[in-house]
């Protein structure tokens, strides 16, 4: 059913106003400046209907509770919107404060804010995007586009015995290509007031913000240059709400040619060009969606529960892990003291990399202390898998129009991205990764034969079973918008 919508937008400041340490890498960084703002971007839908609230962060990822703590709040704040409605997102930069207690290798660091403080204060702002956005609903209408942006590329080396490596290198004698394919299309949703007044607009790309991942600096990482660059372009009261597609095996870097390209995806000189990409595709859509503004589009919001197996490790996956253990804590006293001299190694190694590489990364996977940790969580998984629940989740379908949007809350491989944007009803559709919650990698079952970080079972809960059991319950909830 069409109905007139209302519109609403919010952004709070999340940038830290001292140290943090920066989360997302196997070892500690303290920032040591601030390129950019971090911001929490509230994108506010109502019909009298139907009711959804998108909500961009600008952190590695949602926590299930923290955003229960944001639905109690809302509730009693905000009466009239359904809590249920609200989703999160993270932009799952490895630039921004860790706002949980970090790896089990070392402890918060004393001269940097600590995770409850800025835990804190995230909730505070997040509560108070909602409710602005939710609060500033005006009559407007939306629309649609998308242009190429040259953003990610598959970051799995494969090599000639069939393995692969994250950010493996490209130049070896038995190097056969990358793993995957990418997806260089900026997907776009433009709102607009009641004056056809640009208002705002969502950018949706198959590529995490993580330019900036080994750096020791706060920022918002090529999402945070757009949205500078589409405030200087269309006026400061145009807000920008940045999503991640599927893009698990995604990075901001053609492997490849990273070591020959003037542009080094490590730094800074990888935002600007980034963000300049992304700004000239919005441009091009903006210039197509002004003309075809819809005041009442079709609107629909709805949530599904539904549970994924847990990924399991065999019994020969099992008999090999233990022979790992025990072959690689040799000479210790215990297991601990194994892992903590490993990790010792494995620091100083990657703090010599920064001094010596060009560019990233500077952590070495193949070291014996990530073997260890890897090795280990098999023999944990085995051994735990058959009392552990399935992993529970919530899955957001919304429907604006001939766009709809779908949620999921891991680091999931572009392959199930592209075939639930394949088998979707609509004209548009938005994969949104990392929402609701952090289920951590889903890899494909190519990707999962080939190892490597990322799709290993210490990288996360589910498998690829799990995987098109969520693609089949994306593409269901997409076709159930078009026939209510």
């Amino acid at each position: 059913m069409k109905t007139k919508i209302m519109i609403g937008w919010d952004i709070q400041d999340i940038t830290p106003d001292k140290p943090v340490e920066l989360i997302g890498q196997y070892y500690q960084r303290i920032s040591k400046s601030v390129r950019d703002p971090l911001a929490v971007t509230a994108l506010a839908i109502d019909s009298g209907t139907a009711q959804s609230v998108m909500v961009s962060m600008d952190i590695l990822y949602v926590a299930k509770d923290f955003l229960d703590e944001v639905r109690e709040a809302i509730r009693t704040l905000v009466p009239d919107l359904d809590p249920e409605m609200i989703f999160l997102n993270a932009t799952h930069i490895h630039s921004a404060p860790a706002w949980f207690v970090p790896f089990r290798w070392w402890s918060p660091a004393t001269q940097a804010m600590q995770p409850a403080e800025i835990r804190s204060f995230l909730l505070k702002r997040t509560v108070k995007a909602v409710e602005n956005a939710w609060k500033a609903r005006k009559p407007g209408g939306v629309s649609s586009a998308n242009a190429c942006a040259v953003t990610g590329f598959c970051r799995r080396t494969l090599y000639a015995d069939g393995q692969a490596k994250m950010y493996g290198e490209t130049n070896r004698d038995d190097f056969t290509g990358v793993e995957a394919s990418n997806d260089h299309v900026a997907r776009m949703l433009f709102t607009w007031d009641d004056q056809n007044r640009l208002t705002g607009v969502i950018v949706n790309v198959a590529c995490p913000s993580q330019v900036m991942e080994a750096q020791y600096v706060v920022s918002a990482d090529f999402f945070g240059e757009l949205r500078k660059r589409i405030r200087a372009a269309y006026g400061d009261q145009v807000y920008m709400l940045a999503q991640v597609s599927a893009a698990g095996d995604q990075s901001p870097r053609n492997l490849p040619a990273q070591s020959k390209d003037e542009i080094n995806c490590w730094n800074e000189s990888g935002v600007l060009a980034i963000g300049q990409r992304l700004e000239k595709a919005v441009a091009e859509g903006y210039a197509a969606a002004r003309n075809r503004i819809e005041c009442a589009p079709v609107f629909q919001h709805t949530v599904t529960d539904i549970e994924l197996p847990i990924r399991r490790a065999g019994a020969e996956e099992y008999k090999a892990a233990c022979a790992e253990v025990k072959r690689l804590t040799a000479g210790y006293p215990d297991f601990l003291t194994a892992s903590r001299t490993l990790f010792a190694e494995f620091v100083k190694d990657t703090h010599d990399g920064e001094k010596r590489q060009p560019h990233g990364p500077f952590d070495n996977k193949d070291l014996d202390f990530v073997q260890l940790e890897n090795a280990q969580a098999v023999v944990t998984r085995f051994e735990e898998q058959n009392s552990l629940p399935p992993f529970s989740m919530e899955l957001h379908a919304v429907r604006l129009g001939e766009c709809a949007f779908v949620t999921n809350p891991f680091e999931l491989y572009l392959d199930y991205g592209q075939a639930i944007i394949a088998q979707s009803r609509a004209k548009q559709t938005f994969v949104v990764q990392l929402a609701c919650d952090t289920g951590r990698y889903l890899p494909t079952t190519r990707a999962a034969a080939a190892g490597g970080y990322g799709a290993l079972i210490i990288n996360g809960s589910v498998g690829p079973e799990g995987g098109r059991i969520l693609t089949d319950a994306s593409v269901k909830a997409i076709e159930q918008l078009w026939k209510e």
